[in-house]
């Protein structure tokens, strides 16, 4: 494919430097018969130029030609203008670079192709992957390969209606999403309703536009060791060796919250308020790591009083949301920050905990929240999150 879409650019690309240069020739012989042959030629190469791009244009659309580059094909290129009226993001923060744009515009493209079966599917990924792309499906890392294996079981097996569209930050070269979704079995027609949030990092491509390297879709849940099947034996192996460096993960012992909690892939902060916001964000972390007191007791600043909770897909009770979490707290740390991603009010993480049973084996697992933040005298607060 790649291969395709060079040759088409180096074609386009003599196309233009032949016209250009038959348009600004000059010569200085002033007979009128040089003049019409000049005229002629001109004339001539401008219709040759043109009649060319009217083919490559048709070629784009038409798959079983040579010139055919699946990312050009205007279906997969509505613009986002036209795809926001289909697909509203309701909490919508802006897409500021040129490459936040064209991720912007691909996601909802993606939004515009979906439920169309496994094989649209799968074209679609040509357009949103490359060759060298990484999906990790609720905690478990997937080559696009075994991602497309994966999801042509699932696509089999269900009926994957989108809902509403809650969240797209967009930070460097990032992306957090969040968006409703209803699983329906295509064989007794049960629907299950809930909530996907999705992480990924995108590299530009030139014509070829923003395509995924490595994304996270979801969090580990009871599926993990069934997608891992998934895997060759030389990544499964790799999968534990991970997932045990986790599990021993060892703190530093500092005050200093931006050491003891790096954040593995660092993206741009740029305003005072964001600032405030990744702080205390890290400061929830330590809160929580330093037991149910401190959490209990931290939670009064860390929200506002009639904040939102929705947890799990659900909406509940802040009443409700610290039972659960003392639940939690009790046998379980905060170990690794994947991404703290912010955008004017907004933040979307993704973290990693490890959780101790009552017979010292560990476990752990992988986070997404959605977080809305709101200026508290000089610090801020959080009114609205979504959690899984």
């Amino acid at each position: 494919m790649k291969k395709r879409a060079i040759i088409l650019a180096t074609l386009f690309a003599l196309t233009v430097g032949i016209a250009g240069c038959g348009a600004s020739s000059e010569n200085t012989d002033t007979t009128a018969t040089t003049e019409q042959a000049a005229e002629e030629t001109t004339e001539q190469e401008s219709t040759e130029s043109a009649d060319a791009s009217t083919e490559a244009a048709a070629n784009v659309t038409d798959p079983d030609s040579p010139d055919y580059v699946i990312e050009l094909d205007p279906q997969y290129n509505v613009p986002t203008e036209e795809l926001l009226k289909s697909f509203p993001i309701e909490h919508q923060t802006p897409a500021e670079t040129d490459l936040s744009k064209k991720i912007q515009n691909r996601m909802l493209n993606g939004f515009n192709r979906w439920n169309m079966g496994y094989d649209a599917w799968e074209h679609w990924g040509e357009v949103l992957y490359h060759d060298d792309s990484i999906y990790n499906v609720n905690g478990v890392k997937l080559t696009l390969k075994e991602y497309q294996q994966a999801m042509d079981i699932s696509l089999k097996k269900l009926d994957i209606r989108m809902g509403e569209f809650k969240n797209m930050v967009l930070v460097d070269d990032w992306m957090a999403i969040q968006y409703d979704i209803v699983n329906i079995d295509r064989e007794t027609g049960e629907e299950h309703p809930g909530t996907t949030m999705e992480f990924a990092k995108f590299g530009d491509y030139g014509e070829l536009g923003a395509k995924v390297d490595e994304g996270w879709g979801g969090v580990k849940n009871e599926s993990y060791a069934g997608t891992m099947q998934f895997q060759t034996e030389e990544e499964q192996a790799a999968q534990n060796a991970f997932m045990e460096e986790l599990m021993n993960t060892e703190l530093k012992d500092t005050d200093n919250l931006e050491e003891k909690y790096p954040v593995v892939y660092p993206t741009t902060i740029n305003t005072e308020l964001g600032e405030k916001m990744k702080a205390a964000i890290l400061n929830d972390f330590e809160q929580w790591n330093s037991g149910e007191k401190a959490w209990d007791k931290w939670t009064k600043e860390f929200f506002t009083d009639d904040a939102s909770i929705n947890y799990l897909s659900e909406d509940i009770s802040m009443d409700d949301y610290k039972k659960e979490m003392k639940n939690q707290i009790k046998n379980t740390k905060k170990v690794r920050i994947n991404n703290i991603l912010v955008s004017e009010d907004w933040a979307a993480i993704h973290y990693w905990t490890v959780t101790t049973a009552e017979d010292g084996t560990k476990d752990a697992d992988n986070h997404m929240q959605f977080l809305h933040f709101v200026e508290d005298g000089d610090g801020v607060k959080v009114d609205l999150t979504y959690s899984k």
